[in-house]
């Protein structure tokens, strides 16, 4: 009898079961109440600046800088370091200044064919927050060209405060010439749209996979265990995405999907083994099946390390938190598999043998 056949030939094997059970507690606190998952500007909207340079640049300034000179809203800043350089992320939600003026224009606009004067005494008050920033004419006495005038300045003095966000950190930090910017924007309503498609493809996929796992096993304890295996699965890696910071986004989305798709197949081969094989005791299938999963899950984790290390040194962050979303997912896998899916179908065929059925 090998070690994993031992593991598992154990009278109290269904106490492992507490060990997943406290887990997914845990993760459930990570997820929702502390530090919680965070979701990218692809879904929730905002700006992110990319900044890149051959000298380092502190987070911690760099943030109490904007804080100082621009009225910026969940102002996040990240540090980054690498052999190919030093830089840092900046994501806000917007500026004050900015989101102010522009529900003054968005008024402006819905009462123009109503209230034209209101429409163009908006125009005047969103501009006049904008003046810090922008040198603007007075605006027409029609109302209709007004607006359009403001929304121009409005955009003029969007394209300033950006700019100058970066001419600010360059001159503070002496970065010279030998640095790059790269930014990305994305409006709320965007954001929500994006949201809400990502949220109803995933939920379409797990309807999917639970009719799959039913229909190919037609058993419903079989089949429960499996689908709760994937759940901790994507559990585990949301709980780890949120103590390490990194956002629910449309690349890490296809990720979880993707640790979906993994951590059904060796559920099923698990399964398969155990309930469809005949020769050695269910204990010694379960056994031969953690073998097999342990090492297609091993050189797993090896690959994904090795796209973590090559990804970090290249400063790919999309490939890196591809690559390590599907390594959470692919630890949670390894408890969620062998301490409680294994455990139930033991359970699940002595039941069975009890009642002569199996």
């Amino acid at each position: 009898m090998n070690i994993f056949e031992r593991f598992y030939a154990r009278k109290n094997y269904k106490l492992y079961m507490l060990i997943p059970a406290v887990l997914f507690i845990v993760f459930l606190f990570t997820i929702f109440v502390w530090p919680s998952i965070p979701r990218g500007i692809d879904l929730q909207g905002g700006t992110l600046l990319v900044v890149r340079s051959e000298k380092p640049i502190d987070a911690l300034e760099v943030k109490q800088l904007l804080s100082d000179n621009f009225d910026l809203l969940d102002l996040k800043v990240n540090g980054i370091s690498g052999p190919n350089g030093y830089g840092v992320n900046i994501q806000f939600a917007g500026n004050q200044t900015i989101l102010s003026a522009t529900e003054l224009l968005d008024s402006a606009k819905s009462s123009l064919g109503s209230n034209p004067a209101a429409a163009r005494q908006n125009a005047i008050q969103a501009v006049d927050l904008l003046s810090p920033f922008v040198q603007a004419l007075p605006l027409s006495q029609e109302p209709e060209k007004a607006v359009s005038e403001a929304e121009a300045i409005l955009v003029e003095a969007n394209k300033n405060i950006n700019q100058g966000m970066q001419e600010l950190i360059v001159e503070h930090f002496a970065l010279g010439e030998k640095v790059a910017f790269q930014r990305k924007e994305v409006s709320p309503t965007l954001g929500a749209t994006f949201w809400a498609t990502a949220f109803n493809v995933a939920i379409a996929s797990g309807i999917l996979i639970i009719l799959v796992i039913f229909l190919f096993f037609r058993k419903i304890i079989p089949s429960v265990a499996v689908i709760a295996a994937a759940i901790f699965d994507v559990a585990g890696a949301l709980a780890l995405m949120a103590v390490f910071g990194i956002p629910l986004s449309l690349s890490s989305i296809p990720a979880l999907l993707m640790l979906v798709g993994y951590s059904v197949d060796t559920d099923i081969m698990l399964t398969t083994r155990v309930l469809q094989r005949k020769e050695k005791t269910p204990a010694g299938r379960a056994a031969d099946s953690m073998a097999t999963g342990l090492t297609m899950t091993g050189t797993t984790i090896a690959a994904l390390l090795s796209m973590l290390v090559i990804a970090y040194m290249s400063q790919i962050f999309v490939i890196f938190e591809i690559a390590a979303v599907i390594l959470f997912g692919l630890l949670a896998d390894l408890v969620s598999t062998w301490l409680m899916n294994a455990e139930i179908l033991l359970w699940y065929v002595e039941r069975k043998k009890k009642l002569g059925v199996f």
